[in-house]
């Protein structure tokens, strides 16, 4: 309820909101979900992903410092966030709303948080134990979308939840199953021209797309981009409209993934 608020009053205020994610597919589906809905809603939603070369894995100092820059003062984590104790000490400083999305092991520590959601805090028998990071962005959006009566399906939030649901593994119990059912078969009708171009481009945009598709061709291309690649080009061609733009991006994600290819085949050899 909270972060919900907090969250809805960026959107009123037309604030920048920095989304930070992780380079993984469940990392990258979070962000983009969160940054495309908070975009229709008003605010200027911007992603922060460290480089994994260069910074590793989750929130860090020279992050916040970049958003501290740029006078943001709301960030949600998504996928990451919980382990990063400096990072966290770091923006209680600075006076940012840190709001934490994260499914990663809770730490014994008393954290300065604004918000945490997570389904270790969550009842014995809730539905929502199981999700991974990108389900906790998407029940994030669905819980804005309720308060202001919007329309979720304006949205790509549910091919992105199914991406990044199949692509952490998460286990298809509770809220995982429930929506994965229902949003597989919406994945090629989709509006989203960046989905679209990569659905075409692997010929599967004809058909009723399975768990199988999204386990072994859509996510390993995100994965690929994000993790050896720059994570950047496939947000940006998930949250485009252009035309030349797109046809680009899917070019060179496609060819990241063709290298990634290379690189296990050497490392299988």
């Amino acid at each position: 309820k909270k972060a919900t608020q907090r969250i809805i009053e960026a959107c009123s205020r037309k604030e920048q909101v920095a989304i930070c994610g992780d380079y993984d597919a469940d990392g990258i589906t979070s962000t983009v979900l969160l940054i495309e809905l908070l975009s229709q809603l008003g605010a200027k939603a911007e992603p922060f992903i460290p480089s994994r070369q260069d910074e590793g894995y989750g929130l860090n100092i020279n992050m916040i410092n970049k958003i501290d820059d740029k006078q943001i003062k709301l960030i949600i984590t998504v996928d990451n966030g919980i382990s990063s104790i400096e990072a966290i000490k770091k923006t209680s400083e600075l006076g940012i709303d840190l709001i934490i999305t994260d499914h990663h092991k809770i730490p014994d520590i008393k954290l300065d948080i604004f918000s945490l959601i997570h389904p270790e805090k969550t009842p014995a028998n809730s539905p929502y134990k199981y999700l991974a990071g990108v389900g906790i962005a998407y029940l994030l959006a669905k819980n804005i979308c309720n308060k202001l009566n919007y329309d979720i399906n304006k949205t790509t939030a549910n091919v992105f939840f199914s991406i990044g649901t199949v692509a952490d593994m998460a286990p298809l119990k509770g809220a995982n199953r429930k929506w994965l059912k229902d949003s597989l078969p919406k994945i090629n009708k989709t509006k989203n021209k960046g989905i679209k171009s990569i659905l075409k481009k692997m010929c599967i945009d004809k058909i009723d797309i399975s768990t199988d598709d999204i386990g072994y061709k859509i996510a390993p291309l995100i994965n690929s981009v994000g993790r050896i690649g720059d994570p950047k080009l496939i947000i940006d061609l998930c949250t485009t409209n252009a035309k030349d733009s797109i046809d680009k991006l899917t070019k060179k994600c496609f060819e990241i993934n063709k290298e990634r290819r290379k690189i296990t085949s050497l490392i299988e050899e």
